[in-house]
């Protein structure tokens, strides 16, 4: 950069020096101003700083927002393909070409393990013996408590769609309602066999089963004998 200043007797030394000194101290000032955006740079690229350290924190965020949309258009893509994530587990390659009737056997396969996006894909539990036990007890939970009233079941037959849940202890009753693990039993039939005023009730109302039994029969025999000391 150049300068120009009129001083009307060139030969002027003081003005001479004034103007080096003026030169020089702008060349110092951009030799310090170079140094610094270097200086900067470099911590920059070294994580010195907070503003790096910031940069390399949005840096990482846009890259996980990028890899997270990638796979998901990935995904998308990929569920119509054939070479799916397990095709590399599969023995035998399979046919490309597949008759119409069996893919829709395979269709109709695929709906009847739920029931379906209206029941929010509701699935087609395995009937164990301790499920099945479990559903006929709720199927006959109106005998099992005789001051409470429930409506009638509307399938006669267990259900095929349903789902089993499981009662969580709240943490906040972890020393005053909570069931220690020789109280919790594994299913509806043993929490029952457990309870005693359940046992009572039933022994009750067996009682009371046999006792009808008996004066039913004790009146129908007596009935017959009648009828055979007529015939005579």
């Amino acid at each position: 950069m150049s300068f120009f200043i009129d001083t009307g007797n060139p030969g002027n030394i003081q003005d001479e020096e004034i103007l080096l000194e003026y030169k020089t101290s702008l060349q110092s000032s951009k030799c310090k101003a170079k140094n610094e955006n270097i200086f900067e740079k470099f911590s920059i690229e070294m994580e010195w700083t907070d503003k790096a350290l910031e940069k390399k924190k949005q840096k990482q965020d846009v890259d996980v927002i990028d890899t997270i949309q990638t796979k998901r258009k990935v995904d998308d893509l990929l569920k119509k393909s054939v070479l799916t994530s397990e095709f590399e587990n599969l023995k035998q390659v399979p046919p490309y070409e597949v008759a119409e009737r069996r893919l829709k056997l395979e269709r109709k396969k695929e709906r009847a393990k739920t029931k379906g996006a209206k029941w929010y894909g509701l699935p087609a539990t395995e009937l164990t013996k301790e499920v099945k036990d479990d559903l006929q007890i709720l199927q006959m939970r109106s005998v099992l408590d005789p001051k409470r009233f429930y409506k009638k079941n509307d399938l006669s037959v267990l259900p095929k769609y349903f789902q089993v849940g499981k009662v969580l202890d709240s943490p906040l009753e972890f020393y005053n309602n909570r069931l220690t693990k020789k109280e919790k039993k594994k299913s509806l039939v043993d929490e029952l066999l457990a309870d005693a005023e359940f046992n009572k009730y039933n022994k009750k109302r067996y009682r009371e089963i046999i006792e009808e039994k008996r004066s039913k029969a004790w009146k129908q025999a007596k009935k017959r004998n009648r009828n055979k000391s007529k015939t005579k």
